[in-house]
């Protein structure tokens, strides 16, 4: 059975054509299949798990992994205990690709990575969620999701990376939200920002949660207590150059389940491997997935 891939052409669609191209040239030749809308990625691997695949493959940016893997795990959450699921493989074709980081892969060298994906090589990872969205490298509640918000496909597709800074400066000259955590056992924390880890990158090639692991069954925590906009950014910075501990500005920590609310009642803006994700409510509830994740590695 060949290894399906699913790519998002629109991610970049001035490369589109050659992108097709070169992925139908691999070998062993994939079963490529195209989206065409938001949500298509998630509904495709979905089907493809449902047919028995044992792998399937994303390629684009931690966006279109991230759908896909909503598809994939809806799947695997259907089968009996102790059957085989199918596993996750990583093409990294995107803006950020922090997850295919985290992995090791080879940059956008893509004959490469098809080599490692293809070899049957596989291993397992915590998997978790945000109330019912699964995600697998890393979150962000506040001022953090926000950035994330205003950065549009337009400005990732001129600028890259510089978008995401672009749009932190618009956002971080407003009043930030206030945030509560709730982690069972201790009173509740308040901050502006929290910033949530399973693997040591974030936003990229910076290895910000320094001591993270995605097989220990926890997830990182660095909830920024207090600071406005632009004060936030400076201490980002300054976490990304030197790493973190606790001080008068952070909680640092690490939980196996916990719950982020805003004091106003209003939708939290979240994000979960680098997009944007809606509609979640005001309370959102951080926990291990039924089941770990199976990525080819």
């Amino acid at each position: 059975m060949s290894i399906p891939i699913i790519l998002n052409p629109a991610a970049r669609s001035t490369r589109a054509a050659a992108l097709e191209n070169a992925l139908r040239a691999l070998s062993p030749e994939p079963e490529l299949h195209l989206t065409t809308c938001p949500g298509d990625a998630a509904t495709i691997a979905e089907a493809l798990a449902d047919e028995g695949h044992e792998l399937i493959v994303a390629a684009g940016g931690d966006g279109t992994m991230n759908e896909v893997l909503q598809g994939l795990c809806r799947s695997n959450s259907r089968r009996p205990v102790g059957a085989a699921h199918t596993a996750l493989g990583v093409l990294p074709l995107g803006t950020m690709n922090v997850f295919s980081i985290e992995l090791r892969l080879a940059g956008r060298h893509l004959k490469d990575c098809w080599e490692r994906i293809s070899n049957n090589s596989c291993k397992e990872i915590d998997l978790w969620q945000a109330n019912e969205h699964f995600f697998i490298q890393l979150g962000g509640v506040g001022l953090d999701a926000q950035i994330v918000q205003e950065t549009s496909w337009e400005q990732k597709k001129k600028f890259g990376p510089l978008s995401y800074v672009m749009s932190a400066v618009n956002v971080l000259m407003r009043p930030p939200p206030l945030l509560s955590v709730q982690i069972p056992g201790k009173p509740p924390l308040l901050g502006t920002v929290v910033l949530i880890g399973n693997g040591r990158h974030y936003g990229g090639a910076f290895p910000l949660f320094r001591d993270a692991s995605n097989a220990d069954g926890k997830l990182d925590l660095i909830i920024f207590r207090g600071l406005g906009g632009m004060e936030f950014l400076q201490l980002f910075r300054r976490l990304l150059d030197e790493g973190y501990s606790q001080s008068e500005y952070l909680d640092c920590m690490q939980a196996a389940a916990f719950t982020v609310s805003s004091h106003d009642g209003c939708d939290l803006p979240v994000e979960l491997d680098g997009e944007l994700i809606t509609g979640l409510g005001p309370s959102v509830e951080f926990r291990a997935a039924p089941f770990r994740l199976r990525v080819a590695a």
